[in-house]
C-alpha cells in the first residue's frame, strides 16, 4: 500500500491506495503535535490494511511557510556592475534582499570573462549579518560554474552565515530568474528542516522505520523527504499537479486530457504515458517565473475544449457542481476523495538532469544524452527504485538561449515507481474512512 498525505495548517488528510486500487482515508487535527497527528493518521490506515505500507509520499505546498525574519544577501558575479539598477523578481514577493556586485563571470561557451574577485569577496563577508542566507549567481554558470562554487568557499570561510545556494542549482539560461528561484528557496529552508524532521519522525512512529519517505515535486513526480530541506521550492506548488494525478487515478486513465473540477477551480491537463506533461518553468501569479519543471495544468476555458477530436475526462469534487455548469459539461466520474493526498500516493519516483554541453558533433550529443540517463538511472536507484523499474521519460537536446553553435542543453526525466508492483488501470473507491 502506497500512502499520500496532504499536509495543511488546518488538516493532514491520508490516502492508502492499495494494490487492487481501492483506497482508505484517514483525517486528523495537527494543531498541538504534527508529528503525532501524522504518525497517527499512518498507523490507523495501516492498522485497518492487510498490506505492508510500502512509501509515504507528502504534499506540503501549503505548510512551506517563509521566515519573515530571514536576512538575505544576493551577490551577484558578473563582468561589470549595471549601470542601471536591475529590475529584481524578489520585490514582487516582499522578500527584503541586500545586493552585491562582484567582479567575475563565464561566456556562454564556459571561458572566464573576468576572474573572480576574491578581495571583493572578502570585505563582503565583514558586513554579512551572522546568521544570513547567501545566495551567489554569477553569470555562465550553467556552462561553468566555477565562480560560484569558488565564491560560496571563500564566504562560507569568512562569514557566519545561515546558509549558501549556488544559483546554478536551478536551471534557467536567465541569470534573474536563477537569483529569484534560490533566494525564495533560502527564505523557505527553516521551515522546510523543521518540517521535513517531524515527518520523518511520523513516518517512523506510525508507517515503520524500513518505510520509505517522499515528498511530491511541482511536475507531479516525488523526491526523498531528505530533499525537502535542501530545495523546498521544488515542492511549494506540488498541489496543482497532485490534484490532477490524483484525478486520473480516480478516472482510471494514463493518457489524454483530464478536467478536475473543484469549489473555485476548474482545470485542464494532459497525460502522457501516465504522467501530466510538463514545462521547464514554474509560472507564479504576476508573470513571475521559478527555475523548476512544472505540470502543464492551467484553468479550463471554452477554447480548450475545442480542437481535439478525443473529448476530454472530467473528474468533479463534490461541492464544484456549479463551476463545471458554467461549461455545459458533465462529469464523468463525481468524487468525494482528497485529490491531493490521492495523487501524491501514486506520484513516481522523479529525477531530472538539465545539463549545457559544448558539442562537435553527433557523436557528442549521443555521449551526452547516454551521460545524462546515467544519472538519471544511477539517483533513482539510490533512492531505493529497482533499476529494471527505472524509465527515462524525456531524452531531449535544446538549443541554448543565445544559440552558441556548439552548446546544447540535453534534458533528461526518470521516473520509477515507489514500489515494484504498478497501479492497475481500475480504479474502485472505498468508503472505509477512519
Amino acid at each position: 500500500m502506497r500512502i499520500g498525505v496532504r499536509v495543511t495548517p488546518d488538516e493532514i488528510s491520508a490516502v492508502g491506495v492499495r494494490e487492487d486500487g481501492h483506497f482508505a482515508r484517514a483525517r486528523r487535527s495537527p494543531h498541538g503535535d504534527l508529528t503525532s497527528a501524522v504518525a497517527d493518521a499512518l498507523r490507523s490506515l495501516r492498522s485497518d490494511q492487510d498490506e505492508p505500507v510500502s512509501s509515504v509520499v507528502f504534499d506540503v505546498s501549503r505548510a512551506l511557510v517563509r521566515d519573515a525574519d530571514a536576512g538575505v544577501v544576493s551577490v551577484l558575479i558578473e563582468p561589470r556592475a549595471p549601470r542601471e539598477s536591475r529590475r529584481h523578481l524578489w520585490p514582487s514577493e516582499h522578500i527584503p534582499v541586500d545586493v552585491a556586485h562582484v567582479g567575475g563571470g563565464h561566456n556562454a561557451l564556459g571561458h572566464e570573462l573576468v576572474p573572480l574577485d576574491e578581495q571583493a569577496l572578502r570585505r563582503l563577508a565583514e558586513h554579512i549579518a551572522p546568521g544570513a542566507h547567501l545566495v551567489v549567481s554569477a553569470a555562465g554558470s550553467p556552462v561553468n560554474a566555477e565562480h560560484e562554487r569558488r565564491a560560496a568557499e571563500v564566504l562560507r570561510s569568512a562569514a557566519a552565515v545561515g546558509s549558501i545556494t549556488e544559483s546554478s542549482a536551478f536551471y534557467s539560461d536567465s541569470l534573474l530568474v536563477r537569483e529569484f528561484t534560490a533566494i525564495l528557496n533560502a527564505v523557505m529552508l527553516a521551515r522546510a528542516e523543521q518540517l521535513a524532521a517531524s515527518l520523518e519522525d511520523a513516518v517512523a512512529q506510525g508507517a515503520g522505520e524500513e518505510v520509505r519517505a517522499f515528498v511530491a515535486t511541482n511536475e507531479g513526480g516525488c523526491t526523498p523527504l531528505s530533499r525537502l530541506p535542501i530545495t523546498p521550492v521544488h515542492s511549494m506548488r506540488a498541489d496543482v499537479a497532485g490534484e490532477m494525478l490524483g484525478g486520473a487515478a480516480v478516472a482510471g486513465r494514463t493518457s489524454g486530457r483530464i478536467i478536475v473540477a473543484r469549489r473555485g477551480a476548474v482545470r485542464i491537463g494532459e497525460f502522457v504515458d501516465g504522467l501530466p506533461s510538463v514545462v521547464s518553468r514554474t509560472s507564479l501569479p504576476g508573470g513571475i517565473s521559478l527555475a523548476s519543471s512544472f505540470a502543464r495544468v492551467v484553468p479550463l476555458t471554452d477554447l480548450l475544449l475545442s480542437g481535439s477530436a478525443e473529448p476530454p475526462v472530467t473528474v468533479l469534487v463534490e461541492g464544484a457542481e456549479r463551476e463545471l455548469a458554467e461549461f455545459g459539461l458533465a462529469p464523468a466520474i463525481g468524487t468525494d476523495e482528497d485529490l491531493v493526498a490521492v495523487g501524491a500516493a501514486v506520484a513516481p519516483a522523479s529525477y531530472w538532469h538539465n545539463r549545457v554541453a559544448r558539442v562537435v558533433g553527433a557523436e557528442d550529443i549521443d555521449r551526452a544524452l547516454a551521460d545524462g540517463e546515467a544519472i538519471a538511472r544511477a539517483n533513482l536507484v539510490a533512492w531505493g527504485a529497482h533499476p529494471s523499474g527505472v524509465r527515462i521519460t524525456e531524452a531531449r537536446v535544446l538549443a541554448t538561449t543565445y544559440g552558441e553553435a556548439q552548446m546544447i542543453r540535453v534534458r533528461v526525466r526518470g521516473v520509477a515507481e515507489t514500489q515494484v508492483a504498478s497501479l492497475p488501470a481500475a480504479r474502485a473507491l472505498e468508503e472505509s474512512r477512519a
